[in-house]
């Protein structure tokens, strides 16, 4: 038998069948750990580099990320009708979520183009009556998913839930409970037998 994550794909038995095989992925494909300590964009520091998007740069890999993320909704009983998040953290597995749940995706830029319409969210049109799960790949201090999350509610839409495959901390579920949001990550810091972040240095003044 393969034991391979990739192999686990689409034979899910039981609520939570996804964490062995996605905490394996992660391992796998995503992690390293550092002999030096690295800056973070989040200002802070850490030995061990996580990069979700190479560890779901295959097709199966990603189809278990997506699978995992909505098998995750269903057992929190979530009712959504769009998942999307910051470009391009959270493009990937929105995407794969799309093909297989059948549900559009969104996309936030950054900032406003030049050009165009002028649009910050791309892809599925959000409005007063679409239920959105705000998600990112990887959450550190949560900064990117909040910046997304009040894009999504500048136009209105309720948001039910936001999610990550990783949360590396413990400044983020603090920030979404300020934000008044539910906030589930998939997995922590704790899963994976690394150290959490620190909290990112306040700014002077």
């Amino acid at each position: 038998m393969d034991p391979s994550p990739s192999a686990l794909v689409g034979r899910p038995v039981g609520a939570g069948w996804w964490r062995a095989p996605l905490v394996a992925l992660v391992l796998e494909k995503g992690y390293v750990r550092r002999d030096e300590p690295f800056l973070l964009s989040s200002g802070g520091t850490s030995r061990d580099y996580v990069d979700l998007r190479r560890a779901v740069a295959e097709g199966p890999d990603l189809e278990l990320a997506a699978r995992a993320v909505l098998a995750r909704l269903e057992e929190l009983e979530v009712g959504f009708d769009s998942l999307g998040g910051m470009t391009m953290g959270a493009d990937p597995v929105a995407h794969a979520v799309s093909l297989l749940g059948g549900r559009p995706w969104f996309s936030v830029r950054k900032a406003v183009k030049g050009h165009g319409s002028g649009r910050r969210i791309e892809g599925a049109v959000l409005d007063e009556q679409t239920r959105v799960v705000v998600f990112e790949d990887t959450v550190s201090t949560g900064r990117s998913a909040l910046d997304a999350l009040e894009v999504v509610r500048s136009v209105g839409a309720p948001v039910v839930l936001a999610c990550t495959l990783l949360d590396r901390g413990e400044a983020a579920s603090r920030a979404f409970a300020e934000a008044g949001v539910r906030y589930e990550p998939l997995l922590t810091y704790r899963d994976l037998g690394i150290d959490p972040l620190d909290d990112p240095p306040a700014s002077p003044g």
